[in-house]
């Protein structure tokens, strides 16, 4: 199960702020946001099994399990801290059902839940999406994760290594299944790149029809994996939009 991973120790910060990695990727995602966030935020990611320094366990496929892990790790009572969730691509299913679960099981709730390249799941455009990946192939890994050198993708056991935590967070993502439920009630942002193919800009905006405070979705340069350029910037609007929400 996720353990958590801090980033940077900072206990006079005024918040937390979990972020939650994208498909197939373990905590050195967000390594560089220790010096791009600001003092006054905490931050964390979490290790999750099959990533990183846990390669060799088994990865998780049971997303209600990995959710209620995750809400019982971000959820810590003994923080009277407020806190908050950012998740991109896959990171942002795993944010908005962990504060789903939080709300549902009376535990504090995220001051902000900010979700970033990923359709809302109550339409069907997941599902679509999702379909799409599964049909792509290696195609759809670079997609997610970005370019591969050529020399690795023409070793059959390297391309299956590199793939295998993409395969099993894509296992995981098929297994989700919207439940209808009240709107959550807490500050949302959403975040994407202008150019990503797989998630334009109207699909974010769909999220808004979760939640009872609408955001506008805040576009960056690039493809699907924008954070990778754009990590200054868009960490830089995720303290702003972080600010506002837990005043």
């Amino acid at each position: 199960m996720p353990a958590p991973v801090l980033l940077d120790r900072r206990p006079e910060a005024a918040v937390r702020l979990y972020c939650l990695p994208p498909g197939g990727s373990g905590p050195e995602f967000y390594q560089l946001w220790a010096d791009l966030l600001p003092p006054a935020v905490e931050p964390y990611t979490v290790a999750l099994p099959g990533r990183g320094d846990r390669r060799e366990e088994p990865s998780v496929t049971d997303l209600s399990a990995l959710v209620a892990a995750l809400a019982s790790l971000t959820g810590d009572d003994a923080d009277p801290r407020p806190f908050a969730l950012f998740g991109h691509s896959l990171g942002a299913l795993l944010a908005y059902e962990t504060a789903r679960r939080l709300g549902r099981t009376g535990r504090r709730e995220p001051v902000l839940v900010a979700l970033s390249a990923l359709p809302a799941p109550h339409q069907g455009d997941l599902d679509k999406l999702l379909a799409t990946l599964l049909m792509s192939g290696i195609d759809a890994f670079t997609d997610i994760v970005g370019p591969v050198p050529a020399e690795l993708l023409e070793d059959p056991v390297t391309v299956t290594r590199l793939c295998t935590p993409f395969l099993a967070d894509l296992v995981l993502a098929l297994h989700h299944r919207h439940q209808d439920e009240p709107p959550l009630e807490m500050s949302l942002a959403l975040y994407g790149g202008a150019a990503d193919p797989l998630v334009p800009p109207e699909l974010l905006e769909r999220w808004n029809d979760l939640f009872t405070t609408p955001a506008t979705p805040c576009l960056f340069a690039g493809r699907h994996t924008y954070p990778q350029d754009q990590a200054p910037d868009l960490a830089r609007q995720l303290a702003k939009d972080l600010q506002t929400a837990a005043r």
